[in-house]
C-alpha cells in the first residue's frame, strides 16, 4: 500500500521542500512533485512535517507512569505501557527509551516485541538506581545496594534492549557495575552525581559517554572548578542530554550550550514524567506521603519545591529554541531526532525524512502541536479523533481535591 503525505513544508533531508513523500511498506521512498501524485496525496496544507522526535529519556505521560511507586505486577505494567506508547504519538513522539523503573524492565521488554500503535520501544532507559545528588530543594535519601547481581538482572530483563544506564560514577563499589554494563554493550550515563571536573573527566574516561539531563543534579560552572557541568560541556567524546522546556535550564544558559559545545553533540529529552499533561494543581507522589504540584508556569514540583520531571514534552522545547533563540529548525530537528539516533547506532532507519528510512514524521501547528503522527507509515495520532488519551483512573487516584 502506498501513502502519499503532502505539505508546502517538509524538512526532506535537512532542507524545506515543497511537495510530497511517498511511503510503501512503511519506508520513505521518494519525494514527489509529480501533479498527479500530488492530487492523489493526504494534504497538510503550509503545516510543517518534521522527522519524528526520538525522546530518550522520558518516564511516563498522560498520567501513565514508569517509574516511582509502580504495580509489581506484569499484567498491571504492561497496560500502563501500551497506553503510554499510544499518548505519546500526540507528543510527535515516534522513537523512545522508555524509562522505567527496575522492576518494568521486563515488562516494557515485552511489550516492545508487540505491534503497538504508538511510538516505537527503540531501546530501554534505566535511570538509576545508583544515583547521589539530588538538586536544588532536594532530600537525599541515599541508594540501594551496590550489587552486581541487580545489574545482571537488568541486562537479562532487557532481553537485548536495555540500551541506556544513568549512574553517578563516585558511589563506592560501583566500578565492577561499570565494566560489567559496558561489556554488555549498554551505554552509560553520568547522573545526579557531585563529582568535581577532574572526577567527572575520570569517569568519561572510563568509559561513561553520555550527560544526563546536562545541567541538572550535577555540580555547576565555577571559576575555580567547572565541576560535572563543565565536564560535559568540555569534553568532546560526550553527548549531552538537555532539556529545553526553558524552566530546567534558562534560555540564556542554553544558548551558552550550543556556544561553547556544537549542536551536533547534543540531544533533546523531555524527561516528562507521569504528570505530564496534567492540569495545574495538586497531585499524590510517587513515594508514601509525596505531593507533587503542576504549577501554572508548567513547573512539576514536590513538597519540598525540587523540580521532578518535567511536564513538557521536546515538541515545546523545540518551539522555544526556534521561535525564541532564533535556532534553525533543521539544526534543532536534529538535535530532537538525528543525534540520539547516531548516538544509539539507528540513523540507517531513523532520525531524518529520506528515501530508505522508517517514515516516522510528525505533522506541527505554528504553535508546536502534533496535529498527526505516522511511525512506520502508520498513523498513531490524529488530533481530530485522538482526543481522549489521559488516564482516567489518575484523576480519581492521584489528585488531590482543594478541599480535601
Amino acid at each position: 500500500m502506498k501513502t502519499i503525505l503532502k505539505s508546502e513544508r517538509i524538512l526532506w533531508n535537512g532542507q524545506w521542500q515543497s511537495g510530497a513523500m511517498i511511503i510503501e511498506a512503511g519506508k520513505l521512498t521518494g519525494f514527489t512533485q509529480d501533479p498527479q501524485l500530488l492530487a492523489e496525496a493526504v494534504d497538510y496544507g503550509n503545516q510543517r512535517i518534521i522527522p519524528g522526535i526520538f525522546d530518550t529519556h522520558n518516564h511516563g505521560t498522560h498520567g501513565y507512569g514508569l517509574s516511582g511507586q509502580v504495580s509489581a505486577d506484569p499484567q498491571v505494567q504492561k497496560p500502563i505501557v501500551r497506553h503510554y506508547l499510544k499518548a505519546l504519538g500526540s507528543q510527535g513522539v515516534t522513537s523512545i527509551f522508555p524509562t522505567c523503573a527496575v522492576s518494568m524492565i521486563r515488562s516494557v521488554s515485552e511489550v516492545a516485541d508487540e505491534d503497538n500503535e504508538g511510538a516505537d520501544i527503540v531501546g530501554i532507559h534505566s535511570e538509576g538506581p545508583w544515583l547521589n545528588r539530588v538538586g536544588e530543594k532536594g532530600i537525599r535519601t541515599g541508594w540501594p545496594e551496590v550489587s552486581l547481581a541487580t545489574a545482571k538482572q537488568m541486562v537479562a530483563d532487557g532481553q537485548g534492549k536495555l540500551k541506556l544506564v544513568a549512574l553517578a560514577p563516585e558511589i563506592p563499589g560501583i566500578d565492577p557495575i561499570i565494566d560489567y554494563f559496558l561489556s554488555e554493550g549498554v551505554t552509560l550515563a553520568y547522573a545526579h552525581s557531585d563529582c568535581t571536573y577532574d572526577e567527572a573527566m575520570a569517569a568519561y574516561a572510563r568509559g561513561l559517554s553520555v550527560a544526563t539531563h546536562t545541567g541538572n543534579v550535577m555540580t555547576g560552572l565555577h571559576h575555580r572548578d567547572i565541576g560535572g557541568l563543565g565536564a560535559a560541556l568540555n569534553n568532546e567524546n560526550v553527548e549531552c542530554e538537555v532539556i529545553c522546556d526553558g524552566l530546567h535550564i534558562s534560555l540564556e544558559m542554553l544558548k551558552l550550550y550550543f556556544k561553547l559545545k556544537d549542536p551536533s553533540r547534543f540531544m533533546m529529552i523531555s524527561d516528562c514524567s507521569g504528570m505530564a499533561g496534567a492540569p495545574v494543581g495538586q497531585y499524590k507522589g510517587w513515594h508514601p506521603g509525596m505531593i507533587i504540584s503542576i504549577t501554572p508556569e508548567g513547573f512539576c514540583l514536590s513538597d519540598t519545591g525540587r523540580l521532578c520531571g518535567s511536564s513538557k514534552p521536546v515538541l515545546y522545547g523545540i518551539g522555544n529554541l526556534v521561535e525564541k533563540l532564533g535556532m534553525p529548525m533543521s539544526t534543532v530537528s536534529r538535535m530532537a531526532s538525528l543525534n540520539p539516533a547516531k548516538k544509539y547506532g539507528l540513523a540507517d532507519r531513523k532520525g531524518s525524512l529520506e528515501v530508505g528510512k522508517d517514515a516516522d514524521c510528525v505533522v506541527i501547528t505554528d504553535d508546536y502541536q502534533a496535529v498527526a503522527t505516522y511511525v512506520r507509515g502508520r498513523k498513531v495520532y490524529d488530533c481530530q479523533t485522538d482526543t481522549d488519551l489521559f488516564n482516567p483512573e489518575f484523576y480519581r487516584e492521584m489528585r488531590i481535591e482543594e478541599n480535601a
